[in-house]
């Protein structure tokens, strides 16, 4: 899933300067990665280092406009297409992104993209996968036969715990 970022006129004129354009920023989100992009600068980490997303705004001029911005109070980092809203996502293990080599390290991007909604959503999604995998695991082989029995599949009554998990993971997986 690739979501633009959403530029207001004034944020397109300064940002064309140090490279950040609709063509070169965007945020993308797979099943294992996401991947943040605004002109030259670039967040990449694993989905299982999201600690929390929300939707945050509205930010001030002089701390979005122009290049990404590192907040001198906690690391964090923003790229921003306009005032109005965004996401915020949160990290287990700060990430890199302001500077190429990594030294300084973000606990936090904030990202003004065009369905702050979406993308909320979109990495919410996979909390709450991971959470009912994580449950599957220490389930009993009773509870497992119920789960599968909610989900409508069949044949599950004489299935050991190992098979019912691998039962229950596979919808999961696609």
């Amino acid at each position: 899933m690739r979501i633009p970022f959403d530029f207001d006129s004034t944020y397109r004129l300064v940002d064309r300067v140090f490279g950040v354009t609709p063509a070169s920023s965007w945020v993308d989100v797979t099943d294992d990665v996401i991947e943040a992009r605004f002109g030259p600068w670039r967040v990449v980490t694993e989905r299982k280092n999201i600690a929390d997303v929300t939707v945050t705004g509205p930010y001030s001029v002089p701390k979005t406009i122009g290049p990404a911005h590192l907040s001198l109070k906690d690391r964090g980092l923003t790229f921003a297409t306009n005032t109005r809203r965004g996401a915020c996502i949160s990290f287990h293990e700060p990430v890199q992104g302001i500077d190429p080599v990594g030294l300084v390290r973000h606990p936090a991007l904030t990202v003004t993209v065009d369905d702050p909604d979406a993308l909320v959503e979109a990495l919410q999604a996979a909390d709450v996968e991971q959470e009912l995998l994580d449950d599957i695991h220490s389930m009993t082989a009773r509870e497992l036969r119920d789960l599968a029995d909610k989900r409508g599949l069949a044949h599950t009554s004489s299935m050991k715990k190992a098979e019912l998990i691998e039962l229950l993971e596979a919808p999961a997986e696609t």
